[in-house]
């Protein structure tokens, strides 16, 4: 990767860990088009069933009136769910469009429309639920690296609490759960008798139509319930850069990215200081992280 002087770090910092999502591309040297290689995945299943979910989050936790938005969806299959961010799955689609001929690389709105959806990502994990085996592998892209484990599909323990509200048209009622440090709080329609909702929190007889942390940190709300397309495929990525590890060393790994990016950077290479600007003290200080999960 190419040195970044420091000078310009404050334009990458927001952009920084968005492209790196399963794709490989480079800039053509004919105009600034990029030429795109096809996403090198393994496909587990075709999905029955797609749910949508809007996701807010803080980034930090101090500064509450400063939410960030993305579009997540939950795949599930008889044998499988998938879960991770919307327009990853998207921008691979228009990926692969693009790299099957020069042609199409040099299209220029689907060009524009790829660019577009990887700024649009912010939901940083990747998870395939197998239901048979109860296991679950995880491909977390940090600001600086791509890990992957696989850990037993965490088994929720609901607490089933009278009042209901509607969702979408859909009467729901209320569960409360802990994870990972988190009090979160569920809505779930029991007219729609599938056991499952964003991230990890299934298990409630009904689907997960809202689910938020009693902080108001990280807000998943149901926006759209819809049958599959036949080729909508549910894959992991076959990519060497994915480190296999634990949970525990992925999700501590991911944090101190986060927190010490700058630091991490320079002390790596990704980064060289070519001279120090004003703030530079400022940039080297921590960054909050306020992970959706806070214990592991």
């Amino acid at each position: 990767m190419k040195h970044i002087s420091i000078l310009v770090l404050c334009l990458l910092l927001c952009h920084i860990g968005r492209a790196q999502t399963g794709r490989a591309f480079m800039t053509s040297p004919d105009g600034g088009m990029y030429a795109y290689k096809k996403i090198n995945h393994t496909v587990y299943d075709t999905t029955d069933v797609n749910v949508f979910y809007k996701v807010s989050f803080l980034p930090d936790s101090t500064k509450k009136d400063r939410y960030r938005d993305g579009q997540t969806l939950l795949m599930i299959s008889d044998d499988y769910t998938w879960f991770g961010d919307y327009y990853i799955i998207k921008a691979d689609s228009v990926n692969n469009y693009l790299a099957k001929s020069k042609k199409n690389a040099h299209d220029k709105k689907a060009n524009d429309d790829f660019n577009m959806l990887v700024t649009k990502t912010t939901f940083d994990y990747i998870m395939l639920a197998d239901l048979k085996s109860s296991q679950t592998t995880v491909q977390l892209r940090s600001p600086l690296n791509k890990y992957q484990y696989t850990y037993p599909t965490p088994q929720i323990q609901w607490t089933l609490l009278p009042g209901d509200t509607i969702i979408n048209d859909l009467q729901c009622k209320k569960a409360t759960c802990r994870y990972a440090g988190r009090n979160f709080i569920a809505w779930y329609a029991e007219s729609m008798p599938l056991p499952y909702g964003p991230f990890v929190f299934g298990g409630l007889p009904g689907l997960v139509m809202k689910l938020y942390d009693d902080k108001l940190n990280w807000i998943f709300t149901n926006n759209g319930i819809s049958k599959a397309a036949p080729t909508d495929m549910m894959y992991l990525y076959k990519d060497k850069k994915y480190k296999k590890t634990t949970r525990e060393k992925a999700l501590s790994a991911y944090r101190n990215e986060v927190e010490n990016f700058v630091s991490i950077a320079i002390e790596s290479g990704v980064m060289t200081v070519v001279k120090k600007s004003p703030n530079f003290d400022k940039m080297m200080a921590p960054r909050p992280s306020n992970m959706l999960e806070l214990e592991w």
